[in-house]
């Protein structure tokens, strides 16, 4: 289990650090940052809770966050 957790952790801190390269947008860079610190420290002790913490910290600050200009039209 301690490696699903891991490998767990290792695609948030991915998908995190591709928020973070994408659109510039404050509420993104922290919450991406947030969700990259839970997700180290998820890998580090196993725990499932700091994964999915960090996991629905990174899915509410997409979530809030408005689209990109281009998008909008």
């Amino acid at each position: 289990m301690l490696y699903v957790i891991q490998v767990l952790s290792a695609i948030l801190i991915g998908v995190s650090i591709g928020a973070v390269l994408g659109p510039r947008q404050p509420i993104r860079l922290g919450g991406s940052a947030i969700a990259v610190v839970l997700a180290l420290i998820a890998i580090f002790t196993g725990s499932w809770v700091f994964l999915a913490i960090g996991t629905a910290v990174f899915l509410v600050i997409m979530a809030m966050s408005p689209p990109p200009a281009e998008a909008r039209g």
